[in-house]
């Protein structure tokens, strides 16, 4: 069963409406195997689009539904798309046949056999996840149908889903996390549940209306709900009585604060995971906060390295290294459409974190703009994480150059005017003096993604802009 605001649909009627589609995208062009864009936001028609697509063995390009219409047509021709489906109306294009979702043409069809993965397991390039470009430049990641649908299968073993589980996926299905769930429905035979996960209240309705069992989201969609049931016991209360019995987070490292007043409210935990679209899953918490993301997937290897490549031992910090069979079959980068394979058998991430003694890993953020100071190498991403743990606060650091002292910390901090100053008191307060910031610029709302993110460009784009017209203001005051 597939549940909207709207209606709902079983699994007889949804086959019934993917065949529909398959025949109606047919008719209107689209041919056996050929490489398809999609765009669009989350709705039952987007999920009969994708299984349509997969049914004539499609190669499947996503692309986040806030993306520009000239960068969905740029990213199409880039990648060879002969058709782009969304739920927007695009100006008329001879370069490629767009099509809007939902389908204002029904073609009825007389198939009625069963919907079938096994074709498309075999692809090569079953799916292209088109990443947002939020830390570099804008590409396509490639994954193969065996690849992806193994990771899945093994998502599901570690998780215990069920067949009376009710699934809620507040993330966009265009990205690896919430297109997951759209294939953990259909394998386990379970319900889903698809509404506004921008929206508050229709997620609350969703849950206690729907029976939901599993919910799934990004930090932002807690920080809310922390919020509302602070404010609404009468909510926290139809939460309370609710059949959630998994409360998921993922996307960004899970901010101990964030876990303790979850807990306080809710007398549940928030189970952390660790992903990327180029592995798919990594590490499932099923337990508590304590063991951080868990234990890796079966199959899965993990290691941390220093900076010189060394394998460091458990407790000590590093980039986080994952071999899996599992891994993309490379990176198609925009204007070159060769693939470029991942490399090594041990998979850079590229983000920070550790291992316990008992293997669980703990993920701490991105790796980048290292600072050496006092002869510690700092990475930003524990000074961020260890400020959203004690204080809830959303920050972003970065090294600032100085000729006399070589490397200075500015540390961005999503602050209202109000608390400016006793927040700056706070942190200096929290941080060691080895990870103190040398300089703090508060904004009321740092800029994100669509995906709940926090929008790395841009903010690397004010931090420049920041220290540009500090060196003005020293060039002035000499």
């Amino acid at each position: 069963m597939i549940h909207t605001e709207a209606y709902q649909s079983d699994r007889l009627a949804f086959t019934k409406d993917v065949w529909n589609y398959v025949d109606s995208l047919c008719s209107a062009g689209l041919t056996e195997g050929e490489r398809v864009l999609v765009t669009a936001d989350n709705s039952y028609h987007m999920v009969v689009t994708l299984f349509a697509l997969i049914q004539k063995d499609c190669s499947i390009v996503l692309v986040d539904s806030q993306m520009k219409e000239s960068e969905v047509r740029a990213t199409a021709r880039a990648l060879g798309c002969g058709m782009c489906l969304s739920d927007r109306l695009f100006a008329p294009s001879t370069e490629i046949k767009t099509i809007v979702i939902p389908l204002e043409r029904i073609t009825p069809s007389i198939e009625q056999s069963a919907l079938s993965l096994s074709r498309w397991k075999e692809k090569k390039d079953a799916l292209i996840l088109y990443s947002s470009g939020s830390t570099g430049a804008p590409k396509g990641i490639v994954k193969s149908g065996r690849s992806f649908l193994d990771n899945i299968e093994s998502t599901m073993e570690r998780m215990k889903y069920v067949e009376k589980d009710v699934l809620l996926p507040l993330v966009p299905f265009t990205h690896f996390y919430g297109l997951s769930f759209l294939f953990i429905w259909w394998l386990k035979g379970c319900e889903l549940v698809v509404c506004d996960y921008k929206k508050i209240r229709p997620i609350i309705k969703a849950i206690t209306e729907k029976g939901v069992t599993v919910v799934d989201a990004v930090p932002s969609t807690y920080y809310i709900l922390n919020r509302l049931l602070t404010k609404r016991q009468d909510t926290r209360a139809e939460l309370k009585g609710s059949r959630v019995r998994m409360w998921c987070i993922g996307g960004s490292p899970l901010a101990r604060k964030l876990g303790l007043d979850f807990r306080r409210l809710m007398g549940m935990e928030l189970l952390d995971g660790y992903g990327l679209s180029e592995l798919g899953n990594v590490a499932l918490n099923t337990e508590s906060p304590k063991t951080g993301c868990g234990q890796p997937l079966p199959g899965l290897e993990l290691k941390v390295i220093d900076p010189s490549g060394v394998e460091l031992p458990p407790g000590e910090t590093g980039e986080i290294l994952v071999k899996s069979g599992d891994v993309m079959e490379g990176y198609i980068v925009e204007g070159n459409p060769d693939l470029i394979p991942p490399g090594s058998h041990w998979f850079q991430t590229k983000d920070v974190g550790f291992k316990d003694a008992d293997g669980n890993l703990h993920v701490i953020g991105r790796r980048g703009n290292e600072i050496l100071r006092n002869g510690y190498l700092i990475y930003p991403a524990s000074i961020e994480k260890q400020l959203e743990d004690q204080l809830g606060l959303k920050t972003k650091a970065f090294p600032i150059k100085d000729e006399k002292k070589g490397s200075r910390i500015l540390l961005f901090a999503e602050v209202v005017m109000q608390e400016e100053s006793s927040m700056k008191k706070a942190i200096n307060q929290c941080l060691s003096t080895v990870l103190r910031p040398d300089f703090v610029a508060c904004v009321e709302k740092f800029p994100t993604l669509s995906n709940g993110k926090v929008d790395q460009k841009a903010i690397l784009a004010m931090a420049n802009e920041w220290e540009a017209n500090r060196k003005e203001e020293m060039i002035w005051s000499m």
